[in-house]
Parts: C-alpha cells; structure tokens; sequence
C-alpha cells in the first residue's frame, strides 16, 4: 500500500494529505467557482474568470467546514457591522448640530438593524453605506466597510445580477481593485454585449487604472448604444439613472457623443 501523497496547502501553506487541508479546510485539488465552475486558488476573492465573489462557491468546492465557517463569520460581519454604525452615528453630537437637518435621514438609516433583513437588502445597505462614505471623501469608512459590502454580496440568497455585479464592480474601484471592477464588466458584457452597466463598469475601471485608452474605447461604446440600451427598459436602469446620465455627460465631453 502507497503512502498518502503530502501537499501544501495553497492557503496556509500547512503540509497536509488527503483533498482538504488539516490545518485551515481548503481544497487541496482547488476549489471550483459555483458560477462558471473555473479553477479557483486557496487565497482568490474573486473568480478570474467571472468574477463572481469566492464566497458563493458551490458546495461541491469547498469543504463542509469552510461553508459552516462562512455562515459564521457573516453573522458576526452583521452584528459587528451594526455596532460600529451605532459607533460612528454618535462619534461627534456637537460637531454634527450644524449637519443635522442634512443628514438626519442617512444617519437613522445607517443605525437601522439590518440583520433582520434579507440579505440581498443587506448588502445593499452595506453598498449605500460605501458610496455615502466615498462621496464624501470619507475614506476610513470606506476602508472598513467597503470589503464587508463585498463578502456581503456573496450570502447566500443574493442573486448576482447586473445590478449586484454594478454594485460589486463599484465598491472594487472604492478599495482600490480596478482590476475587480473589469472583472464584474466583462461577467455583464458576456450576457449582453451593450448592457450599459457592463460599459459602465469598463469606463470607471479604466478611469481608475489611468487607462486613457480603454476609457476613451469603453465611453465611445456607450454612447453609441445608450439609446439603444434604455430603448429596452430593462428594470435595473431605473436603479441608477444618475449613474447613466454622469456617463453620458462623460462621453459627450470626452467626443463620444453629443450632449442631449
């Protein structure tokens, strides 16, 4: 009888026998995206070949204890996710007076419990929460709440459609991974070709990546199918129509297209 091939486990890099590592559960053969069924390595995030998050694995790729592992740490994301919320609503009560008519909406719904929501709308709020923070030059808060946004998008329950995949594509450029942002356009784009977000995506990932060229390329496809595109009246344009129209105003100043 042959001894039981050892291997390095590509996450931990613990010498284990077997399919899974001893030490930390990873698939020692490599786990498999529950997407497209791609390759995945120990220490991905995201699919390379679709970009789907590696939290929505399928169960047949990783290890009974790595999904139990998942749920556990989701739920303490949450309960941890509402307490620094609380937190951050109550750091500055005199410097906020001035603030308050403004932002007493945002604040109330930020302090929301979402747990007891479903998780599609809780990582929405996560994403609404990354975007208030970016555009208000708040980049602590986009720095800490910006990679729970992202692993919340890979709970079960949430669908990665095109709108999810915008979300996920825009909190990658808000942390600083344009390379996931292409990632999610080029996942759109394979189901439709000139769905604006895909486009979306491509021009800001660019942008972001100081990729003059392809930003020139991807505001040039926009233009040129925008009307096109919302001629469809596809359910998730009516989700970000400011997003849409900065982009067109983008593509317009940049030769794409003229203004209407």
């Amino acid at each position: 009888m042959s001894n039981p091939t050892t291997q390095k486990c590509p996450s931990c890099g613990a010498e284990s026998t077997g399919k899974f590592c001893h030490t930390c559960g990873t698939p020692l053969g490599g786990a498999t995206c529950a997407a497209c069924g791609a390759k995945l390595s120990g220490r991905s995030k995201f699919c390379a070949s679709c970009g789907a998050p590696v939290a929505g694995r399928a169960a047949g790729g990783v290890a009974p204890n790595q999904r139990a592992a998942w749920i556990v740490s989701g739920v303490c994301l949450v309960a941890l996710l509402v307490t620094v919320v609380v937190v951050f609503a109550r750091r500055a009560p005199g410097a906020a007076s001035g603030q308050a008519a403004s932002a007493g909406g945002a604040e109330q719904a930020a302090t929301t419990d979402i747990t007891a929501m479903p998780p599609a709308e809780q990582a929405n709020r996560l994403f609404d929460r990354v975007m208030r923070a970016q555009e208000a030059g708040d980049t602590a808060q986009v720095g800490f709440f910006g990679p729970m946004a992202i692993q919340a998008y890979g709970m079960p329950g949430v669908k990665l459609d095109p709108d999810a995949r915008l979300h996920l594509g825009l909190l990658a450029i808000a942390t600083g991974n344009p390379a996931g942002a292409l990632a999610q356009a080029d996942t759109i784009l394979r189901g439709s070709r000139t769905h604006l977000y895909g486009l979306v995506l491509k021009a800001r990932a660019a942008e972001a990546a100081g990729n003059s060229a392809a930003l020139r390329s991807a505001l040039q496809a926009f233009a040129a199918n925008y009307d096109a595109e919302r001629a469809k009246n596809l359910p998730e344009y009516a989700e970000h129509p400011q997003l849409l129209q900065e982009t067109r105003d983008l593509a317009a100043r940049s030769g794409g297209a003229a203004k209407r």
